[in-house]
């Protein structure tokens, strides 16, 4: 039986594969358990078993079982074959168990489920969808009376409230929005768990069964009841798909798999689209049309019974003529002639939004929808309309909601129609979480929150209005497959003269938005202490108000992204750039020919505080006059007069060998500071980089410095891949691998081969998204050749970068290195052999080859 069983579900799969639909799928699955089960039941020789009923519950019971779900089963018994009933659900439970699959049961009588369904939420929203499988069916219908009568009827507001607490769990669980980057197709927002709870209340508060019913109740219109199966079809779909590529119980649409389920789903890459970014944005669109319908179906909900304005202070109140607040809730009440005579009403809505902080009533949200189209060319040029945009841009006491509401009405696209390009565009990548669109709502709302904590730096912004546009459309020209910044930048002077921006006020826009990531790349990548190239990012900026708007927005912009894109070390580094590039702007304080001098003068005050902190101290090793200006202005006083006087208590062992000192406490990003000291010898930084991986240590960021007297003295903060803690780990053991090294005694190369030849599971599929580049860069630097290095965060990648460099005999007087989500950014500061810049094409070309050569290779 056992075999016939997995027979029937092979060929069910295989009928998948060869197009058959998800809902057929999900019915054919019940069918086949529901036969297999009532098979064992009917051969079962017990005495009582006319006294008991299988029941089937929740997606089994609804007939919509998922090829790996658990089997949500009830063996339901009266109490006179208590004594019989082990034997009996022995009789069902251990075939069922046969079959390998999860089976979720419970051995009960009619009064215990009722009982337990107090007890337990999910049983009692389970129970809604019971459904007899084969036994009593009087004792099927005993349970369902009994359960109508003490949970559903004359119960429906506890009920939804209750769902409703269970639905605000979720979101804070599982996310509170429907464009996470892993989007979980059952419990995430949007997902199976809001369809069912809003299908569970209609059935509960209004005895309606199915979208039909609803639909005729007047609960949804035609277009909305088309959109939300459509939606559910498609999620329904998704997730039988990922149970059967997951061969087990998968809900959620991991990064790693997104590409694959595409091209299973037939989509292909288009010129400037891949085939799982259209894929994506299908998903974000579908978990979105649930999203609102089903919000909107609580709003009417919340509204039969009672529950709209409780505990409310607002009071109701005419705003303008068409708008009114009522019962806690923005109304719009213009009459169908008065919209089409005054369109701007649509856009006056979001801006009492702005002002009282109330959301919009579910009704006038789809009257808002219904007419978006009468926001015509005429009105989009309309400064009247532009005043309000930005008024509410600028005043509004919950930005996100109300631009979130603008978006899914249709209303920001109508006035800016441009947006339809952005709209629902993922990012394929492991950096953003957010789809384009509310990536740049967020930012918005980020900008919002910064600029009541930032008014020394708002102070010198001209205008509101621009930096508000900017965060709004910093991110319009991705997707047209070139350089989005620049596309960006165009479109957004399109935008910026139709919504009436004076010449000057255009061209800031065009400007943030062309280099809105300007700092950050800068920030992170290059050497802030080059008073030649911060002269050359004040030129780039022009002046106070641009350099305080790219620096809001940059802000803005990263904490938006995600929280893998903000930490306090790239703050650190952005506000640096900021405080370093502002003298050379602010002409009202500070002459710019000044501004070297005071530099200067910044370099000569830190060596005197270094020299009051060595003062007593003898034999020291090195002067603090010879200490080089860039590394007085890297680390404090105190710091450097730390490294002078572990130079001369370490002297001997230094020249010969090296030292390693650890600090436990870094920088407050959970990583170790060490400090190692050497003498200056060829390829030293990817020995000291291969001695980290070596010893399970992954760097997350390294300062390097030779001082004039050959002494290397390098600052680099690591994170462990092995889970030991800071008390666990051998350091002793890494300084003598690293002696070893560069005693040239130990085999680094096929030490770090063998080791890192075996693992890395998951994070090697993932990085294979994460696309490779070299450039080579020789404008950035007077002295020096900048080389970037972009590549998957992978153990052991640096070292390889840092070893090619070495086989080209090319020195590196400072690197930066960033991690940022599963990628490595490198930054080296070079010079070759002869201690000149790489200026020869030829070999750059080889260089780079090189490089992209030991990455490929390291990835293998």
């Amino acid at each position: 039986m056992i075999e016939e069983f997995r027979a029937k579900r092979l060929a069910l799969q295989k009928k998948w594969e060869q197009g058959l639909g998800a809902g057929h799928v999900l019915c054919g699955l019940s069918d086949i358990i529901d036969e297999y089960i009532e098979n064992i039941f009917h051969s079962i020789s017990v005495d009582g078993v006319e006294d008991v009923a299988l029941v089937a519950l929740g997606g089994y019971g609804r007939r919509e079982f998922f090829p790996s779900s658990d089997i949500d089963l009830m063996i339901l018994y009266r109490p006179k074959v208590k004594k019989q009933i082990s034997k009996i659900s022995d009789s069902v439970l251990y075939p069922l168990w046969d079959t390998g699959l999860d089976v979720g049961h419970g051995v009960r009588t009619v009064a215990e489920s009722i009982v337990h369904a107090k007890e337990e939420y999910f049983f009692l929203v389970a129970l809604l969808d019971a459904r007899l499988i084969c036994g009593s069916k009087d004792l099927f219908d005993e349970l369902v009376a009994q359960y109508r009568k003490k949970y559903i009827d004359g119960h429906r507001e506890r009920f939804v409230e209750t769902m409703k607490e269970y639905r605000v769990d979720r979101r804070d669980r599982f996310g509170s929005h429907s464009y996470l980057l892993e989007p979980h197709i059952k419990e995430g927002r949007g997902g199976m768990r809001d369809i069912q709870a809003m299908m569970w209340t209609a059935r509960v508060v209004f005895g309606l069964n199915g979208l039909e019913d609803i639909q005729g109740a007047g609960l949804l219109i035609e277009d909305e009841k088309k959109e939300f199966q459509e939606a559910r079809d498609f999620l329904v779909k998704l997730r039988c798909g990922l149970h059967f590529i997951a061969k087990r119980k998968n809900d959620q649409l991991y990064f790693e798999q997104q590409s694959e389920v595409a091209l299973l789903f037939g989509y292909k890459d288009k010129p400037h689209l891949l085939a799982v970014e259209q894929f994506m944005r299908d998903v974000y669109g579908a978990l979105q049309s649930v999203t609102v319908i089903t919000d909107l179906f609580f709003d009417h909900v919340d509204e039969v019974l009672g529950f709209v304005g409780k505990g409310r202070t607002e009071k109701d109140k005419v705003i303008e003529k068409g708008i009114e607040v009522k019962a806690g809730k923005v109304h719009l009440t213009a009459s169908e002639q008065d919209l089409r005579a005054r369109p701007q009403t649509l856009l006056r809505v979001f801006l009492a939004m702005s002002r009282t902080g109330l959301a919009l009533h579910h009704r006038s949200r789809k009257l808002v929808a219904s007419h978006v189209d009468i926001i015509t060319d005429k009105e989009r040029t309309s400064p009247r309309l532009a005043k309000t945009f930005f008024t509410l841009l600028i005043e509004a006491r919950d930005i996100l909601n109300v631009l979130g509401t603008m978006l899914e009405t249709g209303v920001l696209e109508a006035v800016i129609p441009e947006y339809a390009r952005i709209n629902r565009l993922a990012q394929h990548d492991l950096y953003h979480i957010y789809t384009v669109e509310r990536h740049s709502l967020q930012a918005v709302a980020e900008l919002h929150e910064i600029i009541q904590n930032r008014q020394t730096v708002v102070q010198d912004v001209s205008e509101l209005k621009v930096l508000y546009l900017a965060a709004l459309l910093h991110d319009i020209g991705k997707g047209s497959g070139r350089d989005h910044s620049l596309e960006g930048a165009e479109v957004a002077a399109a935008i910026g003269e139709r919504l009436c921006l004076t010449k000057e006020e255009c061209e800031a826009l065009c400007f943030v938005v062309r280099y809105h990531l300007f700092i950050p790349e800068n920030a992170l990548r290059r050497d802030l202490n080059d008073t030649i190239f911060i002269k050359r990012c004040a030129d780039t900026i022009g002046d106070l108000n641009r350099l305080a708007m790219l620096y809001l927005l940059s802000v803005a912009d990263s904490k938006a992204t995600g929280p893998s894109a903000w930490s306090d070390w790239k703050a650190t580094l952005m506000e640096e750039l900021y405080l370093k590039v502002f003298p050379h702007l602010d002409h009202g304080h500070y002459d710019v020919s000044d501004v070297d001098a005071h530099e200067e003068q910044g370099v000569e005050w830190l060596r005197e505080q270094i020299r009051l902190q060595l003062k007593g101290h003898k034999d020291l090793k090195i002067a603090y006059e010879d200490l080089s200006a860039d590394y007085v202005l890297t680390f404090s006083p105190e710091v450097i007069a730390g490294h002078v006087l572990t130079q001369r208590d370490n002297y001997q062992r230094i020249r010969q060998k090296s030292l390693v000192v650890v600090d436990k406490n870094s920088d407050g990003d959970g990583s170790w500071r060490l400090l190692v000291m050497t003498v200056d010898r060829p390829g030293l930084l990817a020995k000291i980089f291969g001695v980290m991986t070596l010893n399970n240590l992954t760097v997350s960021k390294a300062q390097i410095f030779t001082w004039d007297d050959g002494t290397v003295v390098d600052v680099v903060n690591v994170r462990p891949i092995d889970g030991l803690s800071f008390a666990e780990r051998n350091w002793e053991g890494l300084n003598d691998h690293l002696d070893l090294t560069i005693e040239h005694r130990m085999g680094l190369s096929h030490r770090l081969y063998t080791k890192l030849s075996s693992v890395y599971g998951r994070r090697a599929q993932i990085v294979a998204d994460v696309s490779s580049k070299v450039v080579i860069d020789n404008d950035a630097s007077d002295l020096y050749t900048v080389i970037e290095v972009y590549a998957p965060d992978t153990p052991g990648q640096l070292y390889y970068v840092t070893q090619t460099m070495a086989d080209f005999g090319i020195n590196i007087f400072k690197a930066y290195i960033a991690t940022e989500v599963e990628q490595l950014i490198d930054v080296f500061y070079v010079l070759d052999a002869q201690g000149n810049k790489l200026v020869d094409d030829h070999f750059c070309k080889e260089i780079t080859q090189g490089i992209l050569h030991a990455i490929q290779r390291q990835g293998l």
